[in-house]
């Protein structure tokens, strides 16, 4: 019998675009894959599916499907953080996300910094989400955060901290060593909400990343999409997601447990 990562595995939406979030649930059971990843603000092709009327339907049609399946939502996204986040209690921007989040269940809401807010105001306005969330017990995630970037990976946490909030950490399947992604691990502690990878890098990557995350904590998931991977999935779905799933769970797999697997001592 083949024992897998313990680890929460999600894939984000993106990543099968065109297709809906719909489609992308009801594919997963049998791939190996737990959880979904959630576009319903801050990007326009979400818009629609979310909004008004056909939100509502939207939201009658996933939740049951979720509750059947028996997959779960890792987090839903994008609020944008500019100059200020006023409550958004009438739920036309992000308060609509979490709503929706609270809804789904998810236990994290993502957020990106915009270019117009200073360095000095992003820690308050970040904790301004922060606060916002809590009542719908969501933990916002600071997205994303380059493993490779140690500067980054500092301003992140200055953010976030204060807050009681945490970061999604980026990993370059291409450029990092499993002692570097060790490292920042270690360095995020508490503030580590999961970490992505994308998939066209690690596929791209084959047998060279094995064991890339081998010492992740059990407890932190991790999500598959990436910027560089919209609409990587578009046909085969479910025999895609179950390759996928092999792939990163061998950059789960601790050289030992490979070995043994593999017949040695």
């Amino acid at each position: 019998m083949t024992v897998h990562a313990p680890n929460r595995l999600a894939i984000h939406q993106s990543l099968v675009h065109p297709h809906d979030v719909l489609e992308l649930t009801a594919a997963l059971p049998g791939t190996g894959w737990h959880s979904v990843g959630l576009h319903v603000g801050g990007t326009a092709e979400v818009e629609p599916w979310w909004h008004g009327g056909a939100g509502e339907h939207n939201l009658a049609r996933l939740v049951p499907l979720l509750l059947g399946t028996r997959v779960t939502v890792l987090d839903v996204g994008r609020v944008q953080l500019g100059a200020g986040l006023p409550r958004d209690d009438v739920h036309a921007h992000h308060g609509r996300v979490l709503d929706l989040g609270a809804r789904f269940g998810a236990r994290y809401v993502t957020a990106r910094l915009t270019a117009d807010l200073p360095p000095s105001r992003r820690a308050d306005v970040f904790g301004q989400l922060a606060e916002q969330a809590r009542p719908y017990r969501l933990v916002p995630l600071l997205a994303p955060v380059p493993a490779d970037r140690p500067d980054l990976v500092d301003d992140a946490v200055a953010v976030v901290t204060p807050s009681g909030g945490g970061v999604v950490l980026d990993v370059p399947v291409g450029s990092c060593t499993p002692g570097g992604v060790e490292a920042v691990v270690d360095a995020l502690g508490d503030a580590l909400g999961y970490v992505r990878l994308s998939a066209r890098q690690v596929v791209a990557a084959g047998d060279d990343a094995a064991g890339l995350l081998a010492t992740l904590p059990p407890h932190v998931p991790v999500a598959l999409g990436g910027d560089d991977s919209v609409g990587f999935v578009h046909d085969d779905v479910a025999a895609r997601l179950t390759d996928l799933h092999g792939r990163v769970d061998a950059l789960l797999e601790h050289p030992r447990a490979r070995a043994r697997r593999l017949g040695g001592p």
